[in-house]
């Protein structure tokens, strides 16, 4: 497992869900030498309207999950996600062997009796479940970044609520993109501040623009995601925003 972990909304099976995965392990994902996929889901007994988890579960749910790595977790299982959704949690495991795993799964959670769980396990050496399941999406991957700045900005003392300029980055294979991209960030309000040419073959055309905005937890995704949207719907790739502490 590595050390970047983090979570983000969504739906599954058309639910509402909420998944936290370890968006490190991508990078060495799929792992040959453990491919099975083993699954434990627990009932949660006192799960929100939504079917989400509630604050009144969240420390033993936070038990059940630390005894679950405790006693599964080794070279030959690794931890690499959960789903939270419909009233249950689904914690989902790579390991080198399927058998055994239900009575291994099952002495952990002899500890917990309120809750109901089912496990089981399946082949999945390409970790299609890793990926198609868990992995988020490209916009979903947009808003965990922006959490993470926004989360940096509050750790140097900015509470997030002054207006502020607020500058933002996208590259294009072709200055023709570009230039589609450029009108379409100058009807969204957007000021143009610099134009970026390749000094070399081969690199991209970049543009830097900006807009005053409030980068609140709440408000950032409503200011990058269209120019997310626009800058791929221009065959571009949007590179992110950056802005001034404000105490």
């Amino acid at each position: 497992m590595s050390k970047d972990w983090d979570f983000y909304m969504c739906e599954v099976a058309g639910k509402v869900a909420s998944i936290f995965l370890d968006l490190g392990i991508a990078e060495e994902a799929p792992v040959a030498r453990l491919p099975v996929l083993a699954w434990v889901k627990l009932r949660m007994n006192s799960p929100r309207a939504d079917g989400l988890s509630s604050q009144e579960e969240f420390d033993v749910l936070k038990t059940v999950e630390d005894a679950l790595e405790a006693h599964l977790v080794s070279r030959s299982t690794a931890y690499v996600g959960r789903i939270t959704a419909d009233g249950s949690r689904d914690f989902q495991f790579y390991t080198a062997v399927a058998s055994g795993w239900t009575e291994r799964v099952a002495d952990v959670l002899a500890a917990f009796p309120d809750y109901q769980f089912t496990c089981g396990t399946r082949a999945d050496p390409e970790w299609a479940a890793y990926f198609d399941v868990l992995s988020p999406s490209d916009e979903d991957r947009e808003r965990i970044q922006n959490r993470r700045t926004c989360d940096a900005l509050k750790k140097q003392g900015d509470r997030l609520e002054a207006p502020r300029p607020i500058e933002h980055w996208a590259y294009f294979r072709k200055s023709k993109a570009r230039e589609a991209f450029v009108a379409k960030a100058t009807e969204l309000g957007y000021a143009i501040d610099e134009l970026m040419d390749p000094e070399e073959k081969g690199e991209p055309y970049g543009v830097r623009i900006s807009a005053v905005g409030i980068p609140s937890p709440r408000g950032i995704d409503a200011l990058t995601l269209p120019l997310f949207r626009a800058a791929r719907e221009c065959n571009g790739e949007y590179d992110g925003w950056e802005t001034q502490v404000v105490q």
